[in-house]
């Protein structure tokens, strides 16, 4: 059965293809949402919703050299 962080997810995979996202379900603390690019896995993006997820990805994206986005 889906739920709102399974469609979530898949929505953010589908608007970021060169980016793995995933989530950590945490004991503790909610869901943790999880990003980094599928051709460099040194940085790894946190956050405490999809939301907060998806800004972080533009943010990263505007700041990245000319060319390299989603």
């Amino acid at each position: 059965m889906e739920n709102d962080n399974d469609r979530a997810l898949a929505q953010l995979q589908a608007d970021w293809p060169n980016w793995e996202v995933w989530i950590v379900y945490r004991l503790i603390g909610g869901p943790a949402w999880c990003a980094r690019r599928r051709d460099d896995h040194k940085k790894v993006l946190n956050a405490g919703s999809a939301a907060e997820l998806a800004e972080y990805l533009e943010d990263t994206v505007s700041e990245a050299p000319e060319g390299d986005d989603r």
